[in-house]
């Protein structure tokens, strides 16, 4: 049976690939563009924009805690804001990958080294 941390890793690759799929076929249809301004044409197109961008600023909240450096959140808030959810599950593979529990997902990065005890050499 595959752990927790395996399962969020799989669960982002998966979110990964439909989105990417999604994304070709949208192209298919018509420009990024024209979807955008299609979008927000109504009400309920702005209010699904308004909706996007606070989660990313939720998903960079989280980001900044776990980093801990001003260059690499606004690197990802940047990516966020250019290319949707797909950056958050790119992070969210790649913070699965270092991480040892579910906790870990949470701890800012750096802490992490500071938790586990230092090896003393053999004598």
């Amino acid at each position: 049976m595959m752990g927790p941390i395996r399962l969020i890793s799989f669960a982002a690759t998966l979110g990964i690939a439909a989105l990417l799929v999604l994304f070709v076929w949208s192209f298919m249809e018509m420009s990024l563009w024209a979807g955008l301004l299609a979008t927000v044409d109504t009400r309920w197109g702005v209010a699904t924009m308004v909706d996007l961008y606070l989660g990313f600023f939720v998903m960079t909240g989280w980001i900044a805690h776990r980093e801990r450096s001003i260059p690499r959140t606004l690197a990802w808030f940047v990516g966020l804001c250019l290319l949707g959810n797909i950056i958050t599950l790119v992070y969210l593979f790649m913070a699965s990958l270092r991480a040892k529990s579910v906790d870990d997902l949470f701890r800012p990065v750096h802490s992490r080294a500071e938790l586990t005890p230092p090896t003393t050499p053999a004598a």
